[in-house]
């Protein structure tokens, strides 16, 4: 369950976000009038449908698992492309399209020259997803349900994973959850603190995100590890950290050459470590196929794998 959205990638300099009051590495939500702004104003690299979750299943279904997608988008060009890219790939969309409402979301990333990007959000259509939205029959034949931060500043939306939670328990599913974006965390921090030490089997955000949860006490984040069976941890260029069972795993970082763009970088390490752990392999194995597609995806535009993308993890796995 995520956002459904279309990226729009961007070349950008610093003056162009501090221009349009964006804080570098982070993400902004906005309205239609600012995205439209933006649009205007900056030149593309290229657009591709997005959204994190909708990056991770994607890559999920490519490596060759199964998967399928459950966000709002409207009947709208972009939705209709978001939706056809999405199957294209083998994940299959769940829910129906909107005939009315707000537009199709979209995400510009600006990416500056050491690679980071800054994403500036119009969450159009995907923050009117909710429970109705939702049917038992979604669940059957699932082991995970993988849960997007980002759904939770839309209040249908937060109504709609409490009901996906609730068919998971009465289904034993595990449940996912992503945190998603560090101002995000901190802006939902009790909420996401109870949220996912009643429900979450498998937690994962990188180190930002964790602290932004815990406040940097260590206390807080043992308390909060302990509640979830696995905690990812993901740590950028210093690789990532498991916590599982009170035990800590310490992943090393594959070796990158050149960041071209550091967009997907998390949603491909949940796409690599949740596909091997969906198919038995050992927590270490799982999380260091999650860092070596992290490690890939750095090396081209956008957040969406590629051909290419698919090859460089064949050669180097």
């Amino acid at each position: 369950m995520g956002n459904a959205v279309l990226d729009i990638l961007a070349e950008a300099n610093e003056e162009d976000l501090t221009k349009n009051n964006l804080k570098k590495g982070t993400m902004a939500l906005v309205e239609q009038e600012d995205s439209d702004k933006l649009l205007n104003e900056i030149n593309f690299i290229k657009k591709d449908s997005g959204g994190s979750v909708a990056n991770t299943l994607a890559a999920i279904s490519l490596f060759g698992g199964n998967s399928c997608f459950c966000g709002k988008v409207k009947n709208d060009d972009l939705g209709k492309v978001f939706v056809q890219s999405m199957e294209k790939v083998g994940t299959k969309f769940l829910c129906q399209m909107a005939n009315n409402g707000l537009p199709t979301a979209r995400c510009i990333v600006m990416v500056t020259s050491d690679g980071e990007r800054t994403m500036q959000t119009f969450l159009g259509a995907s923050t009117t997803l909710e429970k109705d939205d939702l049917i038992n029959s979604f669940f059957d034949n699932t082991d995970y349900v993988l849960i997007e931060g980002y759904l939770w500043s839309s209040p249908s939306a937060r109504e709609a994973i409490k009901k996906a939670v609730d068919i998971s328990k009465d289904k034993k599913i595990k449940i996912v959850f992503s945190l998603s974006d560090p101002g995000l965390v901190n802006m939902f921090k009790n909420e996401f603190e109870e949220f996912i030490t009643n429900n979450v089997d498998i937690l994962i955000g990188n180190e930002s995100e964790f602290n932004e949860l815990s406040k940097n006490n260590d206390e807080v984040l043992k308390k909060i590890t302990d509640s979830v069976d696995i905690a990812a941890i993901t740590l950028g260029k210093n690789g990532a950290k498991i916590i599982h069972n009170n035990e800590t795993i310490n992943i090393e970082a594959n070796k990158v050459d050149k960041i071209l763009d550091s967009t997907g970088a998390g949603d491909m390490f949940a796409a690599g470590f949740l596909f091997k752990i969906l198919n038995d392999y050992s927590i270490k194995e799982s999380a260091e196929f999650g860092c070596l597609a992290a490690s890939r995806i750095v090396t081209q535009y956008g957040a969406r794998p590629t051909d290419d993308f698919l090859n460089l993890i064949k050669q180097s796995s």
